[in-house]
Protein backbone atom coordinates (compact mmCIF):
# COMPACT_ATOMS: atom_id res chain seq x y z
CA UNK A 1 0.00 0.00 0.00
CA UNK A 2 2.56 2.24 1.15
CA UNK A 3 4.42 1.94 -2.71
CA UNK A 4 1.52 2.20 -4.60
CA UNK A 5 0.53 5.51 -2.50
CA UNK A 6 4.14 6.87 -3.60
CA UNK A 7 3.61 5.76 -7.05
CA UNK A 8 0.44 7.05 -7.04
CA UNK A 9 1.76 10.56 -6.00
CA UNK A 10 4.45 10.42 -8.17
CA UNK A 11 2.07 9.14 -11.38
CA UNK A 12 0.58 12.85 -10.25
CA UNK A 13 2.91 15.10 -9.75
CA UNK A 14 4.74 13.62 -13.43
CA UNK A 15 0.72 13.83 -14.45
CA UNK A 16 0.23 17.83 -13.46
CA UNK A 17 4.07 18.45 -14.52
CA UNK A 18 2.99 17.40 -17.92
CA UNK A 19 0.25 19.82 -17.73
CA UNK A 20 1.78 22.71 -16.60
CA UNK A 21 4.69 22.49 -19.17
CA UNK A 22 1.75 21.49 -22.51
CA UNK A 23 -0.05 24.69 -20.61
CA UNK A 24 2.88 26.79 -20.53
CA UNK A 25 4.06 25.47 -24.26
CA UNK A 26 0.65 26.26 -25.82
CA UNK A 27 0.93 29.99 -23.78
CA UNK A 28 4.50 30.54 -25.30
CA UNK A 29 3.27 29.08 -29.17
CA UNK A 30 0.71 31.46 -28.50
CA UNK A 31 2.93 34.48 -27.59
CA UNK A 32 5.56 34.08 -30.67
CA UNK A 33 2.30 34.02 -33.13
CA UNK A 34 1.14 37.52 -31.09
CA UNK A 35 4.61 38.65 -31.47
CA UNK A 36 5.36 37.88 -35.09
CA UNK A 37 2.09 39.68 -35.79
CA UNK A 38 3.01 42.54 -34.09
CA UNK A 39 6.19 43.23 -35.50
CA UNK A 40 4.89 42.53 -38.94
CA UNK A 41 2.12 45.40 -38.52
CA UNK A 42 4.73 47.28 -36.74
CA UNK A 43 7.20 47.21 -39.41
CA UNK A 44 4.21 48.06 -41.95
CA UNK A 45 3.45 50.99 -39.89
CA UNK A 46 6.78 51.94 -39.58
CA UNK A 47 7.50 51.81 -43.35
CA UNK A 48 4.43 53.60 -44.06
CA UNK A 49 5.80 56.51 -41.39
CA UNK A 50 9.10 56.49 -43.56
CA UNK A 51 7.28 57.29 -46.60
CA UNK A 52 5.44 59.83 -45.85
CA UNK A 53 8.53 61.37 -44.02
CA UNK A 54 10.05 61.36 -47.27
CA UNK A 55 7.53 62.88 -49.45
CA UNK A 56 7.08 65.35 -46.94
CA UNK A 57 10.64 65.74 -47.21
CA UNK A 58 11.18 66.18 -50.90
CA UNK A 59 7.91 68.39 -50.99
CA UNK A 60 9.96 70.88 -47.66
CA UNK A 61 13.21 70.87 -50.32
CA UNK A 62 11.21 71.57 -53.50
CA UNK A 63 9.43 74.24 -51.45
CA UNK A 64 12.84 75.61 -49.92
CA UNK A 65 13.98 75.63 -53.39
CA UNK A 66 10.98 77.89 -54.80
CA UNK A 67 11.44 80.35 -52.20
CA UNK A 68 15.63 80.49 -52.28
CA UNK A 69 15.10 81.16 -55.90
CA UNK A 70 11.94 83.97 -55.46
CA UNK A 71 14.75 85.55 -52.70
CA UNK A 72 16.85 85.87 -55.19
CA UNK A 73 15.31 87.14 -58.32
CA UNK A 74 14.43 89.28 -55.99
CA UNK A 75 17.08 90.58 -54.93
CA UNK A 76 18.30 90.77 -58.39
CA UNK A 77 15.38 93.31 -59.46
CA UNK A 78 16.29 95.27 -56.48
CA UNK A 79 19.61 95.56 -57.34
CA UNK A 80 18.73 96.46 -61.04
CA UNK A 81 16.46 99.05 -59.94
CA UNK A 82 18.32 100.56 -56.96
CA UNK A 83 21.67 100.90 -58.50
CA UNK A 84 21.96 100.06 -62.45
CA UNK A 85 18.91 101.51 -63.78
CA UNK A 86 19.09 104.76 -62.05
CA UNK A 87 22.48 105.49 -63.68
CA UNK A 88 23.07 103.03 -67.08
CA UNK A 89 25.58 104.83 -68.60
CA UNK A 90 27.79 105.20 -65.48
CA UNK A 91 30.24 103.02 -66.97
CA UNK A 92 34.04 103.11 -68.22
CA UNK A 93 34.58 103.32 -71.59
CA UNK A 94 37.20 102.04 -74.22
CA UNK A 95 40.06 103.62 -74.32
CA UNK A 96 39.92 106.23 -70.54
CA UNK A 97 41.99 108.78 -69.82
CA UNK A 98 42.77 108.15 -65.81
CA UNK A 99 44.02 110.72 -63.76
CA UNK A 100 47.48 110.27 -62.15
CA UNK A 101 46.65 109.99 -58.89
CA UNK A 102 44.62 107.30 -59.71
CA UNK A 103 47.70 105.30 -61.27
CA UNK A 104 50.61 103.50 -59.12
CA UNK A 105 48.68 101.61 -56.54
CA UNK A 106 45.40 101.54 -55.59
CA UNK A 107 43.90 104.00 -53.65
CA UNK A 108 42.35 101.97 -50.66
CA UNK A 109 44.04 99.49 -48.76
CA UNK A 110 43.17 95.48 -49.28
CA UNK A 111 41.48 95.50 -45.20
CA UNK A 112 40.05 99.17 -45.21
CA UNK A 113 36.62 97.32 -46.87
CA UNK A 114 34.68 98.97 -43.75
CA UNK A 115 35.19 102.56 -45.40
CA UNK A 116 32.48 101.26 -47.67
CA UNK A 117 30.11 98.69 -45.37
CA UNK A 118 27.17 98.65 -47.80
CA UNK A 119 29.65 97.58 -50.67
CA UNK A 120 31.15 95.30 -48.17
CA UNK A 121 28.05 93.67 -47.10
CA UNK A 122 26.75 93.58 -50.57
CA UNK A 123 29.84 91.66 -51.68
CA UNK A 124 29.50 89.23 -48.67
CA UNK A 125 25.91 88.30 -48.78
CA UNK A 126 25.26 89.00 -52.49
CA UNK A 127 28.07 88.53 -54.25
CA UNK A 128 26.77 87.30 -58.00
CA UNK A 129 25.02 90.74 -58.21
CA UNK A 130 28.09 92.98 -56.93
CA UNK A 131 30.63 90.95 -59.42
CA UNK A 132 28.09 91.67 -62.07
CA UNK A 133 27.82 95.28 -61.20
CA UNK A 134 31.87 95.49 -61.16
CA UNK A 135 31.68 93.76 -64.01
CA UNK A 136 29.33 96.59 -65.59
CA UNK A 137 31.00 99.93 -64.14
CA UNK A 138 34.35 98.48 -65.84
CA UNK A 139 33.32 98.14 -68.54
CA UNK A 140 33.82 94.69 -69.34
CA UNK A 141 30.65 93.61 -69.91
CA UNK A 142 30.04 96.38 -72.53
CA UNK A 143 33.47 95.00 -74.60
CA UNK A 144 32.28 91.30 -74.46
CA UNK A 145 28.93 91.94 -75.51
CA UNK A 146 30.50 93.84 -78.58
CA UNK A 147 27.68 95.92 -80.72
CA UNK A 148 24.57 94.04 -78.95
CA UNK A 149 25.27 96.18 -76.13
CA UNK A 150 24.89 99.02 -78.40
CA UNK A 151 22.10 101.18 -76.80
CA UNK A 152 21.88 99.15 -73.98
CA UNK A 153 21.69 102.30 -71.73
CA UNK A 154 18.58 103.35 -73.04
CA UNK A 155 14.96 101.33 -73.88
CA UNK A 156 12.28 99.61 -71.64
CA UNK A 157 15.16 98.13 -69.33
CA UNK A 158 18.28 100.29 -69.26
CA UNK A 159 21.69 98.49 -68.56
CA UNK A 160 20.81 95.08 -69.26
CA UNK A 161 24.23 93.62 -69.68
CA UNK A 162 23.81 93.45 -65.43
CA UNK A 163 21.85 90.61 -65.97
CA UNK A 164 24.18 89.23 -68.76
CA UNK A 165 26.83 89.49 -66.00
CA UNK A 166 24.88 87.73 -63.27
CA UNK A 167 24.55 84.95 -65.40
CA UNK A 168 28.19 84.66 -66.69
CA UNK A 169 28.99 84.93 -63.14
CA UNK A 170 26.56 81.30 -62.16
CA UNK A 171 27.63 79.50 -65.06
CA UNK A 172 31.01 80.11 -64.57
CA UNK A 173 30.94 79.16 -61.30
CA UNK A 174 28.87 76.04 -61.92
CA UNK A 175 31.02 75.23 -64.71
CA UNK A 176 34.85 76.03 -62.63
CA UNK A 177 33.75 76.13 -59.15
CA UNK A 178 36.65 76.29 -56.87
CA UNK A 179 39.13 77.88 -59.62
CA UNK A 180 36.96 81.25 -59.47
CA UNK A 181 40.27 83.18 -57.61
CA UNK A 182 41.96 82.05 -60.15
CA UNK A 183 39.76 84.09 -63.21
CA UNK A 184 39.47 86.95 -60.74
CA UNK A 185 42.98 87.19 -60.36
CA UNK A 186 43.31 87.25 -64.39
CA UNK A 187 40.64 89.96 -64.51
CA UNK A 188 42.88 91.94 -62.15
CA UNK A 189 46.23 91.86 -63.19
CA UNK A 190 45.84 89.95 -66.54
CA UNK A 191 48.12 87.25 -67.76
CA UNK A 192 50.96 89.17 -69.51
CA UNK A 193 53.47 87.12 -67.56
CA UNK A 194 52.25 84.04 -69.75
CA UNK A 195 51.97 85.67 -73.11
CA UNK A 196 54.29 88.39 -72.80
CA UNK A 197 51.89 91.03 -73.73
CA UNK A 198 51.13 93.96 -72.35
CA UNK A 199 48.47 91.81 -69.61
CA UNK A 200 45.29 93.20 -71.75
CA UNK A 201 43.01 90.61 -72.13
CA UNK A 202 41.24 91.86 -75.63
CA UNK A 203 38.80 94.33 -75.16
CA UNK A 204 39.05 94.07 -71.47
CA UNK A 205 41.17 95.94 -69.71
CA UNK A 206 42.34 94.39 -66.37
CA UNK A 207 42.72 96.89 -63.40
CA UNK A 208 46.52 96.53 -63.15
CA UNK A 209 46.66 97.54 -66.53
CA UNK A 210 44.24 100.31 -66.49
CA UNK A 211 45.42 101.98 -63.54
CA UNK A 212 49.45 100.77 -64.69
CA UNK A 213 49.66 99.13 -61.26
CA UNK A 214 52.71 97.00 -61.29
CA UNK A 215 52.13 93.23 -62.00
CA UNK A 216 55.67 91.14 -60.92
CA UNK A 217 54.76 88.57 -62.78
CA UNK A 218 53.41 84.94 -61.53
CA UNK A 219 54.20 85.91 -57.89
CA UNK A 220 51.46 89.14 -58.35
CA UNK A 221 49.08 86.65 -59.46
CA UNK A 222 49.26 84.27 -56.99
CA UNK A 223 48.92 87.10 -54.53
CA UNK A 224 45.86 87.78 -56.46
CA UNK A 225 44.74 84.62 -56.41
CA UNK A 226 45.44 84.19 -52.30
CA UNK A 227 42.99 87.42 -52.34
CA UNK A 228 40.11 86.68 -53.88
CA UNK A 229 40.31 83.22 -52.41
CA UNK A 230 40.66 84.26 -48.87
CA UNK A 231 39.23 87.49 -48.69
CA UNK A 232 37.04 87.87 -51.72
CA UNK A 233 34.66 90.80 -50.33
CA UNK A 234 37.39 92.78 -49.29
CA UNK A 235 39.07 92.79 -53.14
CA UNK A 236 35.73 93.14 -54.62
CA UNK A 237 35.09 96.44 -52.32
CA UNK A 238 38.63 97.42 -53.36
CA UNK A 239 38.20 97.39 -56.81
CA UNK A 240 34.90 98.55 -57.15
CA UNK A 241 35.63 101.69 -55.12
CA UNK A 242 38.78 102.21 -57.11
CA UNK A 243 36.51 102.19 -60.06
CA UNK A 244 33.95 104.45 -58.81
CA UNK A 245 36.25 106.80 -57.79
CA UNK A 246 37.13 107.17 -61.62
CA UNK A 247 33.57 107.70 -62.64
CA UNK A 248 32.66 109.91 -60.16
CA UNK A 249 35.12 112.48 -61.35
CA UNK A 250 32.88 113.27 -64.53
CA UNK A 251 32.64 112.76 -67.87
CA UNK A 252 36.02 110.48 -68.67
CA UNK A 253 37.84 111.19 -71.34
CA UNK A 254 38.69 108.86 -74.07
CA UNK A 255 41.98 108.52 -76.13
CA UNK A 256 41.99 108.50 -79.82
CA UNK A 257 42.10 105.16 -81.70
CA UNK A 258 45.42 105.15 -82.65
CA UNK A 259 45.34 103.65 -87.24
CA UNK A 260 48.65 102.31 -88.40
CA UNK A 261 50.00 104.80 -90.49
CA UNK A 262 50.01 103.61 -94.21
CA UNK A 263 53.29 104.72 -96.16
CA UNK A 264 51.96 105.02 -100.06
CA UNK A 265 55.04 104.28 -101.99
CA UNK A 266 55.34 106.52 -105.72
CA UNK A 267 56.33 104.11 -108.50
CA UNK A 268 57.16 106.72 -111.29
CA UNK A 269 60.42 107.15 -113.54
CA UNK A 270 64.01 106.08 -112.30
CA UNK A 271 66.58 108.67 -111.32
CA UNK A 272 69.67 108.71 -111.59
CA UNK A 273 72.48 109.09 -108.86
CA UNK A 274 73.71 112.22 -108.73
CA UNK A 275 71.06 113.96 -111.23
CA UNK A 276 69.96 116.94 -109.90
CA UNK A 277 66.22 117.67 -109.82
CA UNK A 278 64.34 120.54 -109.15
CA UNK A 279 60.79 120.97 -108.76
CA UNK A 280 58.82 121.30 -112.13
CA UNK A 281 62.27 120.58 -114.46
CA UNK A 282 61.92 117.16 -116.97
CA UNK A 283 63.49 114.38 -116.49
CA UNK A 284 65.41 112.95 -118.88
CA UNK A 285 65.70 109.10 -118.51
CA UNK A 286 65.88 106.31 -121.26
CA UNK A 287 65.50 109.05 -124.03
CA UNK A 288 61.60 109.50 -122.45
CA UNK A 289 60.57 112.83 -120.66
CA UNK A 290 57.99 112.86 -117.69
CA UNK A 291 56.97 115.90 -115.66
CA UNK A 292 57.25 115.13 -111.98
CA UNK A 293 57.49 117.33 -109.43
CA UNK A 294 59.45 115.72 -106.79
CA UNK A 295 61.60 113.20 -105.99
Amino acid sequence: LTLTGVAGAGHDVFESAARRLKSGADEHRELREWDDEWEDDDWEETSSEAEQWKILSHLIQLGLMVVICIAECLALLCHWNLFIRPKPNLYIPARPVVPQDLKGSFKYDLFDCFGACGTFCCFTWCGPCMVADLWYRAGWLHAALGSMAQGSDTGSCPGWPFFAGVGAYCIAQDAIGCCMPCAFAVLRGGIGFVDGGDGGLGEITPHRKLFEIPHDGAGTFCMDTLTWCCCGACAGTQEYRQIMDLLNRGPIQQMPMQHPQVIASVVGQPVQVGQVVQVGQPIQSGGETSNNKGV
